[in-house]
């Protein structure tokens, strides 16, 4: 996985901590299924890019984290060009980021940061660009 690492805290006003995780691209699925369920919503919707029954192509996105340094959303930055893919990255994204999370500790590590007094921490996101390649046979 190549990524640019840009983190960049921006003030969001006084909005209230989220509720729940935030996608910029919303998946039909809750969890990341399994690679048949993926395949066969590729299969379905994305016929015309699948050459040989594979699909090579890049995808950038935008891991959201909270003043203490938790993931709280991910945002699509470039699609793959198929819907079913962009969602299962998304997912797929998310586990990694938070398979080691611990109780308390921050996903984000090695950044600490500092808010002029006055602001509250629920009005800061830092921002980490990634992308990678990905290849996928169906």
């Amino acid at each position: 996985m190549r990524g640019a690492l840009i983190v960049a805290a921006v003030a969001l006003g006084a909005a209230a901590p989220p509720s729940a995780f935030e996608y910029s691209l919303q998946p039909r699925w809750t969890e990341d299924p399994d690679t048949e369920v993926v395949c066969a919503a590729i299969r379905a919707e994305c016929a015309g890019i699948l050459k040989d029954g594979e699909i090579d192509t890049d995808w950038s996105y935008a891991e959201l984290y909270d003043a203490d340094g938790r993931l709280v959303g991910l945002r699509q930055l470039k699609s793959t060009g198929c819907k079913p893919l962009d969602e299962h990255m998304l997912l797929d994204t998310r586990h990694f980021k938070t398979v080691f999370t611990k109780e308390g500790q921050p996903d984000l590590d090695d950044i600490k940061v500092e808010l002029k007094p006055g602001t509250s921490k629920d009005s800061v996101r830092l921002v980490k660009t990634g992308s990678t390649s990905v290849s996928i046979g169906c």
